[in-house]
């Protein structure tokens, strides 16, 4: 597989995803608060906002906003590398379970980063996995919930952002 050239751009919003290996383990319930842990630790690390995400059993979703000199390759690399020494740790295992590559696209405007939070939020709902996006625990979607309690209680604190309208990525 060729690979994959990134823009060299940074100080921007940006919607990603990471996969699993095909034929990799899926993450199991007790996994996900391992996962947690690995993108809070990166952020106190390197400086990013975490300003979204959702944790599937074969991939993973996040909003991130790496900052001047962070790129997004650097910030990804070093989630996905605590992530996976914890996962082997946990499982007894050695190697990664993560494919190389991720996708990834800078938020152009409001109305992206919107989209982009509620396409996240849904997807348990559109696996199946439960009925509504509130009953995920592996989400941000409680971060945001009126309710001062349910956002104490989320897995991670996020870091809220006010995009203006004429915010352009």
């Amino acid at each position: 597989m060729a690979k994959l050239h990134r823009l060299r751009l940074t100080d921007r919003i940006f919607f990603v995803t990471a996969t699993l290996l095909p034929g990799a383990p899926t993450f199991s319930p007790d996994e996900y608060p391992i996962l947690i842990d690995a993108f809070a630790e990166s952020r106190r690390h390197l400086g990013f906002l975490l300003c979204g995400y959702v944790l599937m059993p074969d991939h993973w979703h996040v909003l991130l906003w790496p900052s001047l000199p962070l790129t997004i390759s650097q910030a990804l690399k070093d989630i996905r590398t605590r992530c996976t020494k914890s996962l082997n740790r946990q499982r007894g295992t050695q190697g990664t379970t993560g494919q190389d590559q991720f996708w990834d696209r800078f938020v152009r405007n409001r109305k992206e980063f919107n989209d982009r939070l509620e396409y996240m939020h849904l997807n348990p709902v559109r696996a199946g996995l439960v009925e509504k996006p509130e009953d995920w625990p592996w989400s941000s979607y409680n971060n945001f919930s009126l309710d001062k309690s349910i956002v104490a209680a989320s897995p991670i604190q996020i870091d809220y952002i006010h995009l203006s309208d004429d915010y352009r990525g």
